[in-house]
């Protein structure tokens, strides 16, 4: 009787440890362990610019969401706690929120790799992003000279180097504006031809721009601009110096001038790389300096031409003979002559006319209604008893006119000699002459048909 009982507590015992463990067993079946929602994204900043990575993680309950930098196996944080010494590092969690993320403030480029998120599960989940930090151009000025030399229709490249995040594209241009003239570089490499594009920029940092002979339209400055969408751009002046011996020509060989003249301007002009310095002036082979009567100045037209200019001022017939303007050992010559000053002649025009009258005794004569002979009567006629000068002063924009007596009564009148007399003043132009001339011829002919007609009624 007693085993009896001792089995039933047994069992009571076991029965009731199995009832209080089911529930654990139950909840244990159903428990979900934590996940990633979506993928981490990669991201790309500007260097100075905050970059934020953040994962979502599902059912964390009591697991941990850990950071990994992975190229250094450097631990960032797990869940709120930072674990690396860079202070620009943190975490952000708000609680209950399944979004977790990693905060590195003001990004550097060496910032840039790959980071892995993980949870605490067994085994561990993890996804991975990649941060990238945008760099700016920068042209490294020890492997970009900033002067080249070369000597005329000789080969020439320009270098150019920088680096930043892209890799930067390269384009030159000249400083002048003017269009540049590049042909095929060889790379040093394969001994292959690798032709500049049209628009003299190079797909990658490292740029060059070949010219396979210089001459001296090559000198200038050029600029190296590298650019790669991330402000600012960056550029660098490059000077290509095309050396070539002096040469020097008279703009104007011959010159000629009137004694008197207050100033006149001899010219040369000198082509140098590099410019002379020892530029001079002769009058046969006396040395020009500057005085009171002389005066030399230089003008630059561009990187290798200059202007020189000698300016005599008070011409005198003695400063006539040969110059020589000399720039190193080359010199050109202009000869410099003195003419007689040319005169301009007056504009103004005198025509006068001497005219011999015969009068006649006065006659009564029938009306007349003629347009012509009414503006004839209306006009009285100077008159006299016997034969007299009579002058008639005529100015260029008038008509001949009749000298006139307003008391007598009108005469008949007899031209018996006309002499035509004129001060010969020159015009300007022929043209002006023969107008003269044609109206002069006009106004006589009109004054004969009114006479002529007057007499014959």
């Amino acid at each position: 009787m007693s085993r009896l009982f001792c089995l039933c507590c047994w069992c009571w015992a076991l029965l009731t440890m199995s009832l209080a463990r089911l529930p654990l067993a139950l909840a244990g079946t159903d428990e979900v362990e934590p996940d990633f929602i979506g993928q981490i994204d990669n991201v790309t900043v500007a260097q100075g610019r905050d970059a934020i990575l953040s994962c979502t993680v599902s059912h964390l309950n009591d697991y941990t969401v850990g950071w990994v930098k992975v190229d250094t196996k450097a631990i960032q944080a797990t869940g709120r706690r930072v674990v690396t010494l860079n202070t620009r590092v943190s975490v952000e969690n708000i609680p209950d929120s399944p979004v977790w993320k990693l905060i590195i403030k003001s990004a550097q480029p060496d910032d840039a790799g790959y980071y892995m998120a993980q949870i605490n599960t067994d085994p561990m989940k993890s996804q991975m992003a990649y941060l990238s930090v945008m760099e700016p151009p920068n042209i490294d000025d020890e492997a970009t000279p900033s002067v080249r030399q070369v000597r005329e229709n000789e080969p020439v490249e320009l270098y150019c180097q920088a680096t930043g995040q892209p890799v930067p594209v390269i384009a030159w241009k000249r400083e002048d504006g003017t269009n540049i003239s590049h042909d095929p570089c060889r790379n040093a490499n394969d001994m292959q031809q690798k032709i500049v594009p049209s628009d003299g920029s190079l797909p990658k940092g490292h740029g060059r721009l070949c010219i396979a002979s210089a001459d001296r339209s090559s000198m200038g400055t050029y600029f190296c601009i590298a650019s790669n969408g991330v402000l600012p751009s960056v550029s660098k002046r490059i000077q290509l110096v095309v050396l070539f011996p002096t040469a020097i020509r008279a703009e104007k060989p011959l010159v000629g001038a009137p004694a008197g003249v207050n100033g006149i301007g001899l010219e040369c002009i000198v082509e140098a790389s590099p410019m002379s310095h020892h530029l001079f002036w002769y009058f046969g082979n006396t040395s020009i300096g500057p005085n009171e009567r002389h005066t030399m100045t230089i003008h630059k037209i561009n990187a290798y031409t200059i202007k020189m200019t000698l300016a005599i001022l008070n011409l005198r017939e003695t400063d006539a003979g040969l110059y020589r303007c000399q720039a190193g050992r080359s010199e050109a010559t202009i000869r410099l002559y003195i003419h007689t000053p040319m005169t301009t002649p007056s504009r103004s025009t005198n025509t006068e006319f001497t005219l011999d009258i015969r009068t006649t005794p006065w006659k009564e004569r029938h009306s007349r209604t003629s347009a012509t002979h009414l503006a004839i009567i209306q006009s009285p006629v100077i008159t006299t008893e016997a034969y007299r000068p009579v002058t008639l002063v005529r100015h260029t924009s008038s008509q001949a006119e009749v000298l006139t007596s307003s008391n007598r009564p009108v005469q008949e009148v007899v031209y018996k000699n006309i002499s035509i007399h004129r001060s010969h003043p020159i015009s300007s132009t022929a043209s002006d002459l023969n107008g003269h001339q044609l109206m002069l011829m006009s106004s006589m002919i009109a004054m004969f048909t009114q006479v002529i007609s007057f007499v014959s009624c």
